[in-house]
């Protein structure tokens, strides 16, 4: 369904702004579709008229190719939780790479991230290392079918588990039960025949999915907080439900925690009490640099030790890389409790700001936090929904402010940048406000 009129006029205004301000990243945009299909690389990053492109950070903020200052509340998709060109990072990535980047053969920087990991989260004896998030969750899995010998696994509708296949399956039109759909083309239509789907929050369909495929299901795969589709902490009990329904049915419980590593200490695992058998593992464990990795019981871990032949082989040129390595220790180690209590402290103050941002406009927003990610949607917004809250982010943009439907504070996030996005969120709303109620009224009631 198209837009209305309203919406239309409000792009139309907030993207000339938006051009006006940003020619030299237009400019690289235009060349890079000439190398690059669709002018990127990454589909995440890219929106309409074209992206920021962006030419530094330090600390909380970035500079775009066109000289622009942003404050940033997206930290590279929740991160870089210690901001942007950490002192201590760079320092330490610094003298990793003057001795080289790579190499066939173990670096003592890997052992150092595994025995910090494990220390830190609780279901981890043993930890490998991959390139990406996508390749944890991946190998996750793989060791839950090898270790079971079973095929099926059970993922939760609109979770995010990486670009790869054998989890990109949402609901399918058969409602709960009935063969899931591929999330787009490319995926090989066989690929839902080993994948069951229940929606977040119902461990009663989990346990239903269970005791009609008895002995076949080798992994039950759950972000601890939903965090696609919206940001949504689990009710009471929901968690300690898949483990109890996992350990009956001889399944393994696998947590995805590439975002939610960063809510505690020992990771959503730790904050909502419930200890996977097996934890993928991703961004803020890099320190800003490509990382992945993947954990959890020493017995099924150990389908992954190095014999001859190997039981599960498990290859990657860049797994565990000196300089990731490096960046990811000294990032893990600043990451102490007085770290964890100030990102606390400046979530909490972000929501806040941001929900009385939406009372002071008259606009009404959907506002999540859980800790210091904090999720913003517009409520029963139906299709519009999504053009409004890409407009706000763009014309936030527009205003110094990098920000997005998940948004994040790092160690480097201050109370005055906190306000100051609440204040231009406010005049944003009240800018957006007659739009929004011609084509959401109910974000937009009259007074």
């Amino acid at each position: 369904m198209p837009p209305v009129e309203a919406l239309v006029d409000a792009r139309r205004s907030i993207e000339a702004r938006y051009r006006a301000r940003t020619p030299e990243s237009r400019a690289l945009h235009e060349r890079a579709l000439q190398s690059l299909p669709g002018g990127e690389s990454r589909t995440a990053t890219w929106f309409a008229p074209y992206p920021t492109y962006i030419a530094s950070g330090l600390g909380s903020t970035l500079t775009d190719v066109d000289g622009n200052r942003l404050v940033d509340f997206t930290y590279n998709s929740t991160s870089v939780i210690h901001g942007h060109a950490h002192p201590d990072i760079v320092a330490a990535v610094q003298r990793r790479v003057a001795e080289g980047t790579a190499w066939n053969a173990p670096n003592a920087g890997q052992v150092e991230l595994a025995e910090l990991l494990c220390a830190r989260v609780p279901s981890l004896d043993q930890v490998r290392f991959s390139a990406s998030g996508t390749e944890a969750n991946m190998h996750a899995i793989k060791a839950a079918r090898a270790f079971t010998d079973r095929d099926l696994i059970i993922k939760m509708d609109l979770a995010y588990h990486g670009t790869y296949e054998g989890v990109e399956i949402h609901q399918g039109a058969d409602g709960w039960g009935g063969p899931g759909s591929p999330v787009s083309r490319g995926v090989p239509s066989n690929a839902v025949d080993n994948v069951l789907i229940a929606p977040f929050d119902d461990a009663e369909i989990v346990e239903w999915l269970l005791e009609t495929h008895p002995g076949q299901v080798a992994a039950i795969v759950v972000n601890p907080a939903q965090t696609q589709g919206g940001l949504r902490a689990p009710s009471p009990g929901y968690l300690k439900a898949l483990r109890d329904a996992a350990d009956a049915h001889g399944t393994l419980l696998v947590f995805d925690e590439v975002i939610t590593l960063r809510l505690a200490r020992g990771g959503g695992q730790e904050l909502f009490g419930v200890l996977p058998d097996l934890t993928a593992m991703g961004k803020i464990i890099g320190g800003g640099l490509p990382v992945g990795g993947f954990g959890g019981r020493a017995d099924v871990m150990d389908i992954f030790a190095d014999r001859q032949p190997p039981v599960l082989p498990h290859a990657g040129t860049f797994n565990g890389n000196p300089a990731t390595m490096a960046a990811g220790l000294a990032a893990m180690q600043l990451l102490d409790a007085p770290a964890f209590e100030l990102l606390a402290e400046r979530g909490e103050a972000l929501g806040r700001g941001l929900v009385d941002a939406s009372h002071r406009a008259g606009v009404a927003l959907d506002v999540t936090q859980i800790e210091s990610v904090i999720g913003v949607d517009v409520p029963l917004a139906g299709a519009s929904a999504g053009e409004i809250i890409d407009l706000i982010v763009l014309e936030l943009l527009n205003r110094g402010f990098k920000a997005a439907s998940m948004m994040t504070v790092s160690t480097a996030t201050t109370n005055d940048e906190i306000q100051a996005l609440a204040e231009a969120l406010v005049e944003v709303l009240r800018q957006l406000r007659p739009a929004i109620a011609e084509s959401a009224p109910a974000a937009a009631p009259t007074t």
